[in-house]
């Protein structure tokens, strides 16, 4: 009785990779995973710049149109001087 579920299995796993072989093999899944990852990159970047669209947006309705744009200078900004170290001691 064992010998027989051994053969079965044996047909089985046969039947199986010829079912693999004829779907297109290994070679056709590592090519529609390839296609999966650059479909998902490229939904994940589209997102990603939806986002920060609508952040900037979001920033400018906050702050009024008096908030500066990404684009200037960092020179222009006024940065407050580091504060007295040596008059604390």
């Amino acid at each position: 009785m064992e010998v027989l579920a051994i053969i079965l299995s044996l047909i089985a796993v046969a039947m199986a990779y010829i079912a693999l072989q004829r779907t297109g093999g290994l070679k056709d899944l590592r090519q529609q995973m390839d296609h999966l990852a650059t479909k998902t990159e490229d939904t994940a970047k589209g997102a990603r710049d939806t986002t920060a669209d609508i952040l900037q947006r979001l920033e400018h309705m906050v702050r009024g149109s008096g908030a500066q744009s990404p684009g200037k200078d960092e020179k222009d900004q006024k940065v407050p001087p580091p504060p007295d170290m040596e008059s604390k001691q």
